[in-house]
Protein backbone atom coordinates (compact mmCIF):
# COMPACT_ATOMS: atom_id res chain seq x y z
CA UNK A 1 0.00 0.00 0.00
CA UNK A 2 2.71 2.35 1.13
CA UNK A 3 4.54 1.74 -2.40
CA UNK A 4 1.46 2.51 -4.15
CA UNK A 5 0.69 5.84 -3.03
CA UNK A 6 4.38 6.48 -3.28
CA UNK A 7 3.91 5.66 -6.76
CA UNK A 8 0.96 7.89 -6.99
CA UNK A 9 3.19 10.51 -5.55
CA UNK A 10 5.94 10.21 -7.66
CA UNK A 11 4.09 9.94 -11.11
CA UNK A 12 2.10 13.24 -9.98
CA UNK A 13 5.55 15.09 -9.44
CA UNK A 14 6.63 13.73 -12.83
CA UNK A 15 3.61 14.97 -14.64
CA UNK A 16 3.83 18.44 -13.40
CA UNK A 17 7.84 18.40 -14.25
CA UNK A 18 7.23 17.64 -17.29
CA UNK A 19 4.49 20.06 -18.03
CA UNK A 20 6.15 22.86 -16.40
CA UNK A 21 9.55 21.62 -18.41
CA UNK A 22 8.02 21.93 -21.46
CA UNK A 23 6.30 25.54 -20.71
CA UNK A 24 10.25 26.48 -19.84
CA UNK A 25 11.47 25.08 -23.28
CA UNK A 26 9.01 28.00 -24.91
CA UNK A 27 11.09 30.67 -23.40
CA UNK A 28 14.37 29.13 -24.70
CA UNK A 29 15.36 32.00 -26.34
CA UNK A 30 15.23 33.88 -22.96
CA UNK A 31 17.51 31.51 -21.24
CA UNK A 32 19.90 32.03 -24.32
CA UNK A 33 20.24 35.67 -23.79
CA UNK A 34 20.37 35.37 -20.49
CA UNK A 35 23.43 33.10 -20.82
CA UNK A 36 25.04 35.37 -24.03
CA UNK A 37 24.84 38.53 -22.06
CA UNK A 38 27.68 38.32 -19.13
CA UNK A 39 29.68 36.25 -21.77
CA UNK A 40 29.38 39.48 -23.74
CA UNK A 41 30.35 41.87 -20.99
CA UNK A 42 33.09 40.09 -19.56
CA UNK A 43 35.46 40.89 -21.41
CA UNK A 44 34.92 44.52 -21.45
CA UNK A 45 35.74 44.35 -17.40
CA UNK A 46 38.59 41.92 -17.73
CA UNK A 47 41.46 44.40 -17.33
CA UNK A 48 39.81 46.02 -14.46
CA UNK A 49 39.17 42.84 -12.76
CA UNK A 50 43.20 41.42 -13.41
CA UNK A 51 44.32 45.25 -11.92
CA UNK A 52 42.67 44.76 -8.56
CA UNK A 53 43.45 40.97 -8.12
CA UNK A 54 46.32 41.66 -9.21
CA UNK A 55 47.13 44.62 -6.57
CA UNK A 56 45.59 42.03 -4.04
CA UNK A 57 48.40 39.86 -4.09
CA UNK A 58 47.40 37.42 -7.25
CA UNK A 59 49.88 38.00 -9.94
CA UNK A 60 48.77 35.55 -12.52
CA UNK A 61 45.26 36.79 -12.47
CA UNK A 62 43.48 37.40 -15.78
CA UNK A 63 40.52 38.94 -14.26
CA UNK A 64 38.24 36.03 -15.38
CA UNK A 65 38.70 34.05 -11.79
CA UNK A 66 36.39 37.39 -10.85
CA UNK A 67 34.40 38.00 -13.85
CA UNK A 68 33.14 34.42 -14.67
CA UNK A 69 31.78 33.72 -11.50
CA UNK A 70 30.61 36.85 -10.91
CA UNK A 71 28.96 37.55 -13.56
CA UNK A 72 27.16 34.10 -13.97
CA UNK A 73 25.61 34.30 -10.24
CA UNK A 74 24.42 37.59 -11.30
CA UNK A 75 22.86 36.90 -14.25
CA UNK A 76 21.49 33.72 -12.75
CA UNK A 77 19.69 35.83 -10.15
CA UNK A 78 17.96 37.95 -12.72
CA UNK A 79 17.00 34.76 -14.34
CA UNK A 80 14.79 33.95 -11.48
CA UNK A 81 12.04 35.72 -13.34
CA UNK A 82 11.80 32.16 -14.72
CA UNK A 83 11.05 30.64 -11.31
CA UNK A 84 8.13 33.66 -10.68
CA UNK A 85 6.67 32.58 -14.24
CA UNK A 86 6.01 29.36 -13.44
CA UNK A 87 4.04 30.34 -10.69
CA UNK A 88 2.25 33.48 -11.68
CA UNK A 89 1.20 31.47 -14.85
CA UNK A 90 -0.94 29.55 -12.86
CA UNK A 91 -2.97 32.27 -11.43
CA UNK A 92 -3.20 33.89 -14.65
CA UNK A 93 -4.68 31.21 -16.52
CA UNK A 94 -6.94 30.47 -13.54
CA UNK A 95 -5.79 26.42 -13.55
CA UNK A 96 -4.08 27.18 -9.94
CA UNK A 97 -7.41 25.97 -8.26
CA UNK A 98 -7.74 23.04 -11.22
CA UNK A 99 -4.37 21.81 -10.24
CA UNK A 100 -5.03 21.72 -6.46
CA UNK A 101 -8.01 19.72 -7.00
CA UNK A 102 -6.12 17.17 -9.22
CA UNK A 103 -4.25 13.76 -8.28
CA UNK A 104 -1.13 16.01 -7.78
CA UNK A 105 -0.33 17.42 -4.37
CA UNK A 106 0.59 20.51 -3.09
CA UNK A 107 3.91 19.35 -2.40
CA UNK A 108 4.43 17.58 -5.86
CA UNK A 109 3.28 21.04 -7.41
CA UNK A 110 5.58 22.71 -5.71
CA UNK A 111 8.47 20.48 -5.75
CA UNK A 112 8.44 20.11 -9.64
CA UNK A 113 8.52 23.82 -10.23
CA UNK A 114 11.30 24.34 -7.66
CA UNK A 115 12.70 21.22 -9.76
CA UNK A 116 12.63 22.68 -13.23
CA UNK A 117 13.70 26.40 -11.89
CA UNK A 118 16.83 24.85 -9.94
CA UNK A 119 17.42 23.21 -13.21
CA UNK A 120 17.08 26.32 -15.10
CA UNK A 121 19.79 27.65 -12.98
CA UNK A 122 22.46 24.87 -13.06
CA UNK A 123 22.13 24.60 -16.64
CA UNK A 124 22.37 28.75 -17.07
CA UNK A 125 25.26 28.88 -14.42
CA UNK A 126 27.23 25.76 -16.06
CA UNK A 127 26.79 27.48 -19.34
CA UNK A 128 28.38 30.77 -18.91
CA UNK A 129 31.20 28.92 -16.65
CA UNK A 130 31.93 26.46 -19.45
CA UNK A 131 31.91 28.91 -22.64
CA UNK A 132 33.80 31.43 -20.09
CA UNK A 133 36.42 29.12 -19.54
CA UNK A 134 36.68 28.83 -23.23
CA UNK A 135 37.05 32.15 -23.86
CA UNK A 136 38.71 33.79 -21.26
CA UNK A 137 40.90 31.47 -20.35
CA UNK A 138 39.65 30.57 -16.66
CA UNK A 139 41.94 28.29 -14.83
CA UNK A 140 41.23 27.57 -10.70
CA UNK A 141 44.12 25.65 -9.27
CA UNK A 142 41.52 24.19 -6.64
CA UNK A 143 38.98 21.27 -6.96
CA UNK A 144 36.70 21.44 -9.77
CA UNK A 145 34.45 19.35 -7.42
CA UNK A 146 34.59 21.86 -4.91
CA UNK A 147 33.59 24.39 -7.47
CA UNK A 148 30.43 22.17 -8.61
CA UNK A 149 29.39 21.92 -5.27
CA UNK A 150 29.58 25.90 -5.28
CA UNK A 151 27.62 26.26 -7.88
CA UNK A 152 24.97 24.14 -7.15
CA UNK A 153 24.62 25.59 -3.59
CA UNK A 154 23.62 28.78 -4.63
CA UNK A 155 21.67 27.76 -7.18
CA UNK A 156 19.39 26.05 -4.52
CA UNK A 157 19.87 28.98 -2.67
CA UNK A 158 18.68 31.16 -5.61
CA UNK A 159 15.76 29.24 -6.12
CA UNK A 160 14.46 29.60 -2.66
CA UNK A 161 14.65 32.80 -3.39
CA UNK A 162 12.49 33.04 -6.05
CA UNK A 163 10.25 30.97 -4.05
CA UNK A 164 9.95 33.50 -1.24
CA UNK A 165 9.60 36.14 -3.80
CA UNK A 166 6.28 34.89 -5.27
CA UNK A 167 4.88 34.27 -1.99
CA UNK A 168 5.58 37.83 -0.39
CA UNK A 169 4.27 40.00 -4.08
CA UNK A 170 0.81 40.32 -4.99
CA UNK A 171 1.50 40.20 -8.74
CA UNK A 172 4.16 39.05 -10.91
CA UNK A 173 5.37 42.52 -11.92
CA UNK A 174 5.76 43.77 -8.13
CA UNK A 175 7.94 40.59 -7.90
CA UNK A 176 10.01 41.52 -10.99
CA UNK A 177 10.84 44.37 -9.56
CA UNK A 178 11.96 43.15 -6.22
CA UNK A 179 14.01 40.78 -7.97
CA UNK A 180 16.10 43.23 -9.83
CA UNK A 181 16.30 45.51 -7.13
CA UNK A 182 17.08 42.63 -4.16
CA UNK A 183 19.45 40.86 -7.26
CA UNK A 184 21.57 43.44 -7.59
CA UNK A 185 21.73 44.50 -4.25
CA UNK A 186 22.46 41.11 -2.94
CA UNK A 187 24.99 40.26 -5.93
CA UNK A 188 26.56 43.99 -5.65
CA UNK A 189 27.08 43.45 -2.11
CA UNK A 190 27.95 40.05 -1.80
CA UNK A 191 30.91 40.30 -4.59
CA UNK A 192 29.92 39.69 -7.48
CA UNK A 193 30.78 42.81 -9.63
CA UNK A 194 34.07 44.09 -7.08
CA UNK A 195 36.03 42.28 -4.66
CA UNK A 196 34.85 42.65 -1.33
CA UNK A 197 38.05 43.14 -0.06
CA UNK A 198 38.16 46.68 -1.54
CA UNK A 199 34.94 47.43 0.23
CA UNK A 200 35.04 49.67 3.24
CA UNK A 201 34.87 47.93 6.63
CA UNK A 202 31.47 48.37 7.09
CA UNK A 203 30.34 47.49 3.88
CA UNK A 204 33.02 44.15 4.39
CA UNK A 205 31.00 43.16 7.24
CA UNK A 206 27.16 43.77 5.52
CA UNK A 207 28.33 41.74 2.43
CA UNK A 208 28.34 38.79 4.78
CA UNK A 209 24.38 38.59 5.18
CA UNK A 210 24.64 37.72 1.14
CA UNK A 211 24.86 34.37 0.40
CA UNK A 212 26.22 35.54 -2.92
CA UNK A 213 29.71 36.26 -0.97
CA UNK A 214 29.75 33.16 0.57
CA UNK A 215 29.61 31.52 -2.74
CA UNK A 216 32.21 34.41 -4.36
CA UNK A 217 34.54 33.62 -0.87
CA UNK A 218 34.68 29.73 -1.70
CA UNK A 219 35.54 30.62 -5.50
CA UNK A 220 38.23 32.92 -4.30
CA UNK A 221 39.88 30.51 -2.47
CA UNK A 222 39.23 27.31 -5.20
CA UNK A 223 41.09 30.47 -7.28
CA UNK A 224 43.89 30.89 -6.25
CA UNK A 225 44.14 28.93 -2.84
CA UNK A 226 44.38 25.56 -4.34
CA UNK A 227 40.97 24.57 -1.99
CA UNK A 228 39.23 21.46 -1.85
CA UNK A 229 36.10 20.42 -0.71
CA UNK A 230 37.19 20.41 2.70
CA UNK A 231 38.68 24.09 2.42
CA UNK A 232 35.37 25.88 0.80
CA UNK A 233 33.24 23.36 3.55
CA UNK A 234 32.51 26.61 6.45
CA UNK A 235 31.32 28.66 2.83
CA UNK A 236 28.75 25.17 1.76
CA UNK A 237 27.65 25.18 5.77
CA UNK A 238 26.74 29.13 5.67
CA UNK A 239 25.02 28.55 2.10
CA UNK A 240 22.96 25.45 3.69
CA UNK A 241 22.17 27.59 6.04
CA UNK A 242 20.84 29.97 3.89
CA UNK A 243 18.66 27.07 2.15
CA UNK A 244 17.14 25.87 5.30
CA UNK A 245 16.70 29.28 6.74
CA UNK A 246 14.90 29.88 2.85
CA UNK A 247 12.94 26.43 2.90
CA UNK A 248 11.50 26.96 6.13
CA UNK A 249 9.84 30.43 5.61
CA UNK A 250 9.00 28.91 2.61
CA UNK A 251 6.99 26.26 4.36
CA UNK A 252 5.00 28.43 6.80
CA UNK A 253 4.42 31.23 4.25
CA UNK A 254 3.10 29.55 1.45
CA UNK A 255 -0.47 28.89 2.04
CA UNK A 256 -0.78 32.33 2.94
CA UNK A 257 1.05 33.76 0.19
CA UNK A 258 -1.35 31.95 -2.43
CA UNK A 259 -4.37 32.93 -0.65
CA UNK A 260 -3.53 36.27 -1.27
CA UNK A 261 -3.29 36.04 -5.35
CA UNK A 262 -6.71 34.64 -5.24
Amino acid sequence: MGRQVNAVHFNGYLATFRLNFKIELRSIWLQAVIVAIPLIIIPFMLPSYRDSLRAQGHLGANGSEQALPGFAILFAMFSLQLVLQLFFQEHEWHTWDRMRVSAVSLFDLVMAKLSVSFMVQVVQVALVMLIGTALYHYRPNGSVLALAAVCLAISIVLTLFGLLLYIFSSSQNMAMSFNNILGMLLAGMGGALSPVSGFPDWAQKLAKGSPVYWAMDAIGKINFDHAGMADVWPDLRILLAFLLALALLATVLFKRGVQRKE
